[in-house]
This record gives structure tokens, sequence and C-alpha cells, in this order.
């Protein structure tokens, strides 16, 4: 007796979950840096067991740089850390994770002015990202019906911290603290404004000039008086936090000036 073989059918391809997903799923939260984040407010002195998580490089450095996305972030990662150091952790993840070194080490971050952040991450979701850092594909997703500035608002508006892209998320959320909104990080600085303070900072640690990486090409973006009015409320904190900047880099200049005078 003969017995006839058939060939199976074939098989459909297994589709796993992205690893996003699957975090959200478990945690809550998109990206690896916001789990952490949840955890060190959660349970603080658990995550220093993982101080081994802060990079060698940033400790031979000596120095954290708390990356705000949109803020030229890319081009001092790069020439402070080198490739592969691109993380989005905010000051209260290296302040809980090792304490002693956040207060040994000096920080900084740099800021930039929020309407201008808002066109640059405008346009950085609408092209699904640059040639060098792409939009994640849950948000790819999520925004591709996206067309115009208050669609994109709207989106913001309907959304926590957590629920949004890093580059989406407010300034502050990256340098200050949870609960009280105070400042974090040692140092700051604003792009466009502080660049001569920023390289005599960057010049003790060897960087003499930034590289211009993760650029994306933009035309001016028009927004109306309401649509400014809706961006001052979702980044109200930043607006504040500029503010602050100034007036403290103003009273050192006018000490200095009255220093200079007396002497």
């Amino acid at each position: 007796m003969s017995i006839a073989l058939s060939a199976s059918a074939p098989q459909a391809p297994l589709h796993l979950p992205d690893a996003k997903s699957v975090n959200r799923t478990l945690f809550g939260a998109w990206y690896e840096e916001d789990i952490y984040h949840q955890f060190c407010t959660r349970f603080p002195r658990a995550m220093r067991l993982f101080r081994a998580r802060i990079p060698k490089v940033m400790r031979d450095r000596n120095l954290i740089f708390v990356h705000v996305p949109r803020v030229a972030g890319t081009s001092i990662v790069r020439s402070l850390y080198g490739k592969g150091c691109i993380h989005h952790y905010s000051m209260h993840y290296y302040r809980t994770v090792d304490p002693g070194f956040a207060e040994s080490a000096p920080s900084f971050a740099l800021l930039r002015d929020p309407i201008d952040r808002f066109a640059s991450a405008f346009a950085f979701v609408r092209a699904g990202g640059t040639d060098s850092c792409r939009l994640s594909d849950v948000f790819l997703r999520q925004t591709e019906g996206l067309a115009t500035v208050d669609d994109y608002l709207s989106f913001l508006e309907e959304r926590g911290p957590l629920d949004l892209d890093f580059v989406m998320r407010p300034q502050s959320w990256f340098v200050t603290d949870d609960n009280n909104g105070s400042v974090l990080v040692k140092d700051l600085f604003l792009l466009g404004e502080d660049s001569a303070a920023l390289s005599a900072y960057l010049a003790p640690h060897g960087v003499s000039r930034l590289p211009w990486l993760n650029h994306a090409p933009r035309a001016h973006l028009f927004l109306s008086a309401r649509q400014r009015r809706r961006i001052e409320r979702l980044y109200a904190d930043d607006f504040a936090l500029i503010d602050s900047v100034r007036r403290q880099r103003r009273e050192r200049n006018e000490a200095f000036a009255v220093r200079i005078a007396a002497e």
C-alpha cells in the first residue's frame, strides 16, 4: 500500500509585537528610558542597584549631559561620548540611579525657545524623522493622519508625557523634578543665546567645535496667535524655565559689571 504525501500548506509569517508595544503592555510606557524613569519614582532605593547602567564613557568624562531632543543634543552627545550613546534619560534618572555620581559630576543640558523647538519637532514628525534618527514606528502610525499644526496641537494636548515621543515632550520633563519643578541639572544653556558660554564650558572636555548632526531642513512655520497661545499653554513650564535662565544670566552679568567697576 502506498501512502501519498501531500505538501503542507505554506505557513503565514509569524508577526511578533515590536519591543515598544511589549513595553507599553507590561510597563505602561513605550520607551525603555520611561520604564526606568517610572521605577526611579516608585522604587528609588532599589534603583541604585542599576548604577552600572550609566555608560562608562560618561563616567570617564565625569560629565552628565541630559539630552533634550531637537536642541542640538545629538551633536553634543557624539562629541562627548561617541556613537551608540544616544539616550533620553532624565536628570531624575541619573540622580536616583547613582546619587553620588550625579552630585559630584558636572551636569548640563541645552534648552531651546519653545516656539522654535515646536516648529522643529513638527517638521521632524511630519517627515518621519531624519536620515540619522527616524521617528519610531509606534509614533509613525499614531501621527500619520496629522496634516496641520492644529491636528498636531490637539494630539499633544490629549496626551501626557509618557504617551508622547521624546521630541514632543516639554523640555522641563528632562531637567526638573517631577514633584516640585526644581531644576536638577547644574548648568543650563540656551541654544542660539549661550554659544560662547557653552563653548567655554565644553573646551576643558576636549570639544572645540560641534558637528551639525540630525539636522531636519524645514520651511518657516507660520503660527496664528491662537496657535501660539496653545503652544504657550502646552509648554508653560518650558517658558518659565527659560525665563529663569535668562534672568539668572542677567543677574550674573550685572554682578560681574559691578565687580569690575569697583576694582
